[in-house]
């Protein structure tokens, strides 16, 4: 009986507007990030492809998004048993060859905004590692891949560091979280694909 339901509450998530978003869909973001950089950057974007994450009780979006030159992730994180959903925006930091394990601390130096050639160190502590299953959506298909790992960092200021370790490579996702009605689905017509 609790296959059943589960299978039921699996449906019900993809049947959301966030979840399995059609390559080709329009995705307008309202956050204040994109209003701050709203001179250079338009605020609807194209949906390319996708990365979905999926593990017992874990399943997350991230949609690459492009618009002109500028590009950004939107990531969507599902809570599969409340069927709730949390939203960020990221960019990709950096991509490494791993060498060692992270540990449960990454110190990250940034530019600082309001001092020009001075630093800001940000220190991000680790909540979560979990092995999922990657696919990939492209406009060619899906591809799948087992055990890529995902490491969820946080720090005090609320921003959000997401690593993927696929194939031997790091991939930093620097992030920061946004409200759900800062994000507007404009999807295109499955049927014309």
């Amino acid at each position: 009986m609790k296959l059943f339901k589960r299978k039921k509450e699996e449906e019900k998530i993809q049947r959301n507007e966030l979840c399995d978003i059609p390559i080709g869909s329009m995705i307008e973001l309202t956050d204040l990030t994109t209003f701050a950089l709203e001179e250079e950057v338009a605020p609807t974007f194209e949906l390319i492809e996708y990365k979905k994450y999926s593990a017992d009780r874990f399943l997350r979006y991230m949609y690459h998004l492009v618009s002109n030159d500028d590009e950004v992730i939107l990531g969507v994180d599902v809570d599969v048993a409340l069927n709730e959903y949390n939203v960020a925006r990221f960019i990709i930091d950096s991509e490494e060859e791993f060498t060692e394990p992270l540990g449960d601390t990454i110190v990250m130096e940034f530019e600082d905004p309001e001092n020009s050639g001075e630093t800001v160190s940000v220190r991000y502590e680790r909540n979560n590692v979990v092995n999922t299953k990657m696919t990939i959506i492209t406009s060619e298909g899906p591809e799948e891949y087992e055990d890529v790992e995902i490491q969820d960092y946080s720090a005090e200021d609320g921003s959000i560091l997401m690593v993927e370790l696929w194939d031997s490579i790091f991939t930093f996702f620097l992030g920061e979280s946004m409200e759900r009605s800062s994000v507007n689905v404009f999807p295109v017509d499955r049927k014309k694909d």
